[in-house]
């Protein structure tokens, strides 16, 4: 799975980002009304702006981490779940990595227009981003199975 999924996420990945530096602006453009805009930022940080300006050293470490869950999926076998999770979160980790170190800037153009209070703050973010945290939410949600003694 990790070989036909990882490559064509994060090629999505970054034809979407090319999409969005070519056609988006800085202000708020509707999508699915007021549920979702389409806004373009460059972020040299990490999510919710930690680490402002450290795009070279955290790009090494995006793809130092997606490189070593390649490495994992590579020599062992893991249930689907985690295998999916894994994969998801290696996608994220190197289109963002990629991002960093060739621009020197995250591409992040998704953002959730609504009023509550919680998410109307909530960061720009990009399709690399929903991977990160959909695999981190499969790692947290997946059924596990019970170790026998």
């Amino acid at each position: 799975m990790p070989t036909i999924l990882v490559p064509l996420l994060l090629a999505f990945d970054q034809i979407l980002k090319l999409w969005a530096l070519e056609n988006l602006s800085p202000v708020p453009r509707p999508f699915l009304g007021d549920l979702l805009y389409l806004t373009l930022v460059k972020n040299t940080g990490a999510g919710f702006g930690l680490l402002e300006g450290r795009a070279f050293l955290l790009g090494w470490l995006s793809l130092g981490v997606g490189t070593l869950l390649l490495y994992l999926l590579a020599r062992r076998r893991y249930a689907f779940w985690q295998t999916l999770a894994l994969s998801l979160i290696a996608v994220g980790a190197l289109g963002n990595g990629i991002d960093r170190l060739g621009r020197g800037f995250v591409v992040d153009y998704l953002d959730l227009g609504t009023s509550i209070p919680l998410i109307a703050t909530f960061p720009v973010f990009n399709l690399a981003d929903v991977c990160v945290t959909a695999g981190a939410a499969l790692i947290l949600l997946a059924p596990r199975r019970k170790r026998r003694f």
